[in-house]
């Protein structure tokens, strides 16, 4: 017991996650290996100008993925395994993660963390209740606070159209601003 709570220790004081990812010049996530997967012929995910600099994100860059409507619903993008994010586990400081996304249509938009053993505890999904402006997504992930894939992680992963009913067509999301 001493020895797994040394371990929770050393993952919760020793390292941290690099937050917020802002995807500007210097920030966190514009210059992460980001993998696309799913999503036919994997476009790559481009930092680009934000479309939209009204309202609550006045960010200069934003991610934008392009959704394929030939593309699986799950289709995402990741960050680097032992990178990138960093290394931590979750506690009651990091557990409320949010991010802010720009869509045309409405449609879930999950977030997962992976250990490096590729554990999983799932993806939370929130869907936006807006189009055509930004909105942020608040997702709560205190329920796995102490569980093993919650301890280590090392890898983000952004789901930004899952739709299981499918595409109508390709669909152009921007995130930005993922905080802990």
């Amino acid at each position: 017991m001493k020895k797994y709570l040394f371990i929770v220790l050393l993952f919760g004081i020793g390292f941290g996650q690099n937050s917020p990812i802002d995807f500007e010049t210097g920030g966190h996530g514009s210059t992460w290996t980001w993998t696309v997967f799913e999503n036919d012929i994997n476009p790559p995910i481009e930092i680009v100008e934000n479309p939209n600099t009204s309202g609550i994100n006045s960010s200069d860059f934003v991610a934008k993925f392009t959704a394929l409507q030939v593309g699986q619903p799950w289709a995402g993008c990741e960050s680097l395994h032992g990178s990138d994010i960093g290394t931590f586990s979750l506690n009651v400081n990091n557990s409320t993660v949010k991010i802010m996304v720009y869509k045309t249509v409405i449609s879930d938009v999950g977030l997962k963390f992976v250990i490096p053993s590729n554990g999983s505890l799932g993806e939370i999904k929130v869907a936006n209740t807006l189009i055509n402006t930004w909105e942020e997504l608040t997702f709560d992930f205190s329920n796995h606070i102490g569980l093993l894939e919650a301890i280590g992680i090392d890898q983000i992963v952004v789901f930004p159209d899952f739709n299981t009913a499918g595409r109508a067509q390709d669909n152009i999301i921007y995130f930005d601003n993922i905080s802990f």
